[in-house]
């Protein structure tokens, strides 16, 4: 006796197909969740130089929006603070806040914008050893509770070779970022060597 099968050979592919695409639906987003993990943040550089902690109060404890920024050397190596220069952001917006160097006894002479004073081991001897620290008093009402920080931090360099892409190209902001510190740069003779964000 001959006997039909149940289901024809075409409505097993479509289940097939179904059942696989319901898998990759449910697995696609852990593996890109997974992926991700490995991508890089959207910045020109490491966050060797960070941004620890942001007071809004004056160094007797006044509340007056005074935008005191403590900054600490993370990496494992020295930096002779002399060859740096640090640049602040709020958000992508460039503050006139630039420090052309972090040595102290250098920075007294200097043409610091927007900084009233800077204090701390990391800046009172030749080198930003790490773990040490700086504090940078800013400008009042640079920062406000909740704003975020972008310190930029330059080392005073001959290379003239382009920033390498380390962020997503298909960000504009990060391109524009990019471009700006490779191709209409004010910082001739200096290059990015650190970028670390904080929300103060």
């Amino acid at each position: 006796m001959h006997r039909e099968p149940a289901v024809s050979p075409v409505v097993g592919v479509i289940l097939t197909v179904c059942i696989v695409i319901l898998l990759v639906s449910l697995i696609l987003p852990y593996l890109l969740g997974y992926l991700n993990a490995f991508t890089l943040a959207n910045r020109l550089a490491p966050p060797l130089i960070q941004v620890t902690s942001v007071l809004h109060t004056t160094a007797s404890g006044t509340m007056k929006d005074a935008s005191r920024v403590f900054i600490q050397n993370k990496d494992s190596v020295e930096y002779k603070n002399r060859d740096l220069m640090a640049e602040f952001y709020k958000g992508h917006e460039k503050l006139y806040a630039r420090i052309f160097t972090l040595h102290g006894a250098d920075f007294i002479p200097s043409h610091h914008f927007g900084v009233s004073t800077m204090g701390g081991p990391g800046c009172s001897n030749e080198y930003f050893s790490p773990g040490e620290m700086i504090e940078i008093n800013l400008k009042d009402g640079y920062y406000a509770p909740g704003d975020l920080v972008d310190l930029r931090i330059y080392q005073r360099s001959s290379d003239t070779s382009c920033t390498p892409l380390t962020g997503n190209v298909g960000d504009d902001e990060y391109m524009q970022d990019w471009l700006k510190e490779n191709y209409y740069s004010d910082h001739k003779g200096y290059r990015i060597i650190s970028q670390h964000q904080f929300r103060a």
